[in-house]
């Protein structure tokens, strides 16, 4: 260790060192990144590390991103991918959670937690058939309850914001659908 004690050891900045249009890029979607994450995970800790995540990403393919007709959509798609797989690895451990909770004879309140999870698994199922079958709605309804305006989502799909409105309106509906499908057949204790 050099120097005195009584020294402390300087951090270098982690910001330090990236490229300027890169650096200011990130911190302009930065916030948005967070909230569009924080609805799909639900966990804040989990939304950042999925942002961070995806800058290093967005980092490690920069000059792509950065020469593209549309950055801001790309880069959307690196964040969408990595937040994807976070939330696959979310309801993979839910799942398991709810097999062992099971298998365990558990007291009212670990049953009450448990069909909590329930609703939210519903929810993210019915999330996944409506990317699956419209994928182009679901990113709306993501990034407007991430707090995106009509105009962001256009420019961050690359679509008019008029095509936005009515997508994030059909999608919403047809998410609450599935959900509820999804919520019936779990009290009726139907496979799904």
């Amino acid at each position: 260790m050099s120097g005195s004690e009584g020294e402390q050891q300087v951090q270098p900045d982690p910001i330090e060192g990236l490229p300027a249009d890169f650096t200011e890029f990130f911190l302009e979607v930065q916030h948005s990144y967070i909230a569009y994450a924080y609805q799909a995970l639900r966990n804040r800790q989990d939304a950042e590390d999925a942002v961070q995540t995806a800058g290093m990403k967005i980092h490690a393919k920069w000059d792509e991103i950065h020469a593209h007709a549309n950055p801001r959509a790309l880069a959307h798609r690196i964040l969408g991918g990595v937040v994807k797989d976070y939330n696959r690895s979310r309801i993979r451990a839910a799942r398991n959670l709810q097999a062992a909770a099971r298998d365990v004879a558990l007291g009212r309140d670990c049953v009450e937690q448990i069909q909590h999870l329930g609703t939210y698994d519903a929810l993210d199922r019915a999330m996944e058939e409506l990317a699956e079958r419209e994928p182009v709605q679901a990113e709306c309804v993501r990034l407007r309850v991430a707090g995106l305006t009509y105009e962001e989502i256009a420019t961050t799909l690359g679509i008019t914001a008029g095509t936005a409105r009515t997508y994030y309106c059909l999608g919403r509906r047809l998410a609450k659908q599935l959900t509820e499908v999804y919520l019936h057949h779990e009290t009726e204790g139907e496979p799904s």
